[in-house]
């Protein structure tokens, strides 16, 4: 009884899981379609720059890895969302030397994770081996 209460909830939590995925990526696609009207119309304006649209495209790809990371839970997708995040910061935001500086060894400490300490399970074939 114990065991198959257990698994009725961990299936309702998957389920529910997908739904907020689906839902956030039916999100997304919005904000993209709505970034791209707001970019065709606002060219020609003033206060429009680089700045801006950086934030807004990491901002979206962020959000794509998040869904990409609700769908399938492996360290990796993890490891790519926490590098969007970071990198996000450090480009699109005005940060300090000292923060960027932090922004980078976080960086390095992310890769060296991704490469020392994630061990590749045998459906994650998306990375050739060295």
């Amino acid at each position: 009884m114990k065991m198959k209460l257990r698994k009725i909830m961990q299936q309702a939590a998957s389920f529910v899981e997908i739904v907020l995925a689906a839902f956030l990526l039916i999100v997304i696609i919005f904000l993209a379609g709505k970034f791209i009207v707001e970019s065709v119309c606002g060219i020609g304006y003033e206060n429009v720059t680089l700045e801006y649209f950086l934030e807004q495209v990491m901002t979206l790809a962020i959000g794509v890895e998040f869904v990409k990371m609700l769908c399938t839970h492996t360290p990796g997708t993890v490891i790519e969302v926490l590098l969007f995040a970071i990198s996000r910061q450090m480009i699109a935001g005005h940060v300090s030397g000292f923060e960027a500086l932090a922004g980078v060894a976080a960086i390095a400490g992310l890769f060296a994770t991704h490469r020392y300490l994630y061990c590749k399970s045998l459906g994650d074939s998306d990375e050739k081996e060295d």
